[in-house]
């Protein structure tokens, strides 16, 4: 037990979502992508494709992934095997890419200090409502108490 819980953490985190990154607004198409990813997911583990995964399959998987991540072969995997791994990098290689997309303004394919300087002032401007001040409220997220990293707890002053 003492290396299950940590080497399903470590797996959680390099599977990753698909949805997770998602910034759409769109959710129906959001959750269809969600459904595909999970479907490509499960299909990739059933290897007898019979449309459900047996126990078996699954930990056939799991010592698959493990292997990969475990680089040096110490049967441990630590967070410079993780960082190190294909997925993280493809992973980053998106996110960079999708922070180069927004800051672009140019479409020179690279953030110059203006690019980056007008969209995050643009940002400020936006949340500060044109007063040239924030404060804490101003920063919150608006998504609103069931929006994303929240628990979707609803407190009293969620009833409204």
């Amino acid at each position: 037990m003492r290396t299950t819980i940590p080497l399903l953490l470590a797996l959680a985190f390099v599977a990753g979502s698909a949805g997770a990154a998602d910034t759409s607004s769109d959710t129906t198409s959001r959750a269809a992508r969600r459904a595909e990813f999970q479907q490509r997911f499960l299909d990739q583990i059933d290897t007898n494709h019979d449309g459900v995964v047996s126990r078996a399959e699954y930990q056939a998987w799991v010592d698959a992934r493990f292997a990969k991540l475990d680089t040096n072969g110490d049967g441990r995997v630590d967070a410079n095997e993780i960082a190190a791994s294909p997925q993280v990098a493809q992973r980053v290689q998106k996110r960079a890419e999708r922070f180069v997309n927004r800051y672009d303004t140019s479409g020179s394919g690279n953030v110059s200090k203006a690019d980056f300087e007008a969209k995050e002032m643009a940002r400020f401007d936006r949340l500060s409502g044109g007063s040239g001040t924030l404060d804490a409220d101003q920063l919150l997220p608006r998504r609103g108490a069931f929006g994303r990293h929240h628990d979707a707890t609803a407190t009293p002053d969620d009833k409204g």
